[in-house]
């Protein structure tokens, strides 16, 4: 559990912190880099913390039910329903990224699904086969996450 503290920070300080917090997460040039300037300021429980909510956000996104999401996550069914009140139906900014990435990820797997088909060729090339039921497996896992 993260601790927060009873004392408030102004709001002029806290505006300039956001904006230093800005700064060094935006310095990363790639993803490794970006990953380890995150290890360096925040604690591995903060990590966690903050990638169930985003989790919860997009599961929400996607249509699972809350208790679903609950159990999936390893939470509480009241943080699901926390998040579906105060994230879900506000339509946020983190709302917007998470629905574009989701346009982002079926454009992905039509791709996939695509080479794969014209790619893989069971019965034809030796081997193809294990390649092929992998992919199907793949398949059948994100119809059950797309629900």
């Amino acid at each position: 559990m993260v601790h927060l503290s009873k004392k408030t920070i102004d709001k002029n300080k806290l505006a300039k912190l956001y904006r230093i917090l800005f700064e060094i997460t935006s310095v990363a040039d790639d993803e490794n880099e970006y990953i380890e300037i995150i290890k360096d300021i925040i604690s591995p429980s903060e990590q966690i913390m903050i990638a169930k909510r985003i989790a919860i956000i997009y599961l929400l996104i996607k249509g699972l039910e809350q208790t679903v999401i609950a159990k999936y996550l390893n939470v509480s069914r009241a943080t699901v329903a926390k998040f579906y009140l105060l994230s879900y139906e506000k339509k946020g900014k983190i709302i917007q990224v998470i629905k574009s990435l989701l346009g982002k990820e079926k454009i992905t797997h039509f791709l996939d699904d695509l080479f794969a088909d014209i790619f893989i060729q069971p019965g034809i090339k030796i081997g193809h086969w294990k390649i092929h039921r992998q992919h199907q497996r793949q398949k059948e896992e994100r119809k059950m996450l797309d629900v």
